[in-house]
């Protein structure tokens, strides 16, 4: 009976920390995922001809990304959390990156809400700054995922 109710505890234990592992790779997919596409609206924006249609299409789509990523804090925030000390510290690195990047879009959407051609240069700086901070995103999960 005993070995049983071990078992069974140590398969909970297991089973709440590869959905952490889980989640923590979804939250490197989805800045892998704002990266590139945060990338390809700065690149559009180059050409002083880039189509403000589509401009305002690719951002809607990465807001869906930005979300996701909100979406997956949350849900790791809603569990308990036991982690180490260096853990810990690169946990709230990735939740303020992740803010960070909620910021960066927030004004890229504003801006591109207003007017894609008047405020083309800015929503590429902000574009290629979500990219950035993206990729900075993806470094500090990788470390969460090695621990």
């Amino acid at each position: 009976m005993f070995a049983k109710t071990l078992t069974g505890i140590t398969f909970a234990a297991i089973s709440a920390f590869a959905l952490d592992r889980q989640v923590v790779s979804q939250m490197a997919e989805s800045a892998k995922t704002i990266e590139t596409e945060a990338a390809r609206i700065a690149s559009a924006l180059k050409s002083k001809k880039a189509d403000p249609g589509e401009v305002k299409l690719k951002i809607d789509e990465l807001s869906g990304s930005v979300v996701k990523l909100r979406e997956l804090v949350a849900r790791v925030e809603s569990g308990q959390l036991t982690l180490s000390e260096r853990d810990r510290a690169d946990w709230q690195l990735v939740k303020d990156k992740v803010t960070l990047l909620e910021i960066f879009h927030a004004q890229k959407k504003k801006l591109a809400d207003q007017d894609v051609a008047r405020h083309r240069s800015l929503i590429r700086a902000h574009a290629g700054g979500l990219a950035k901070r993206a990729q900075k995103l993806q470094e500090t999960v990788a470390r969460l995922e090695r621990s």
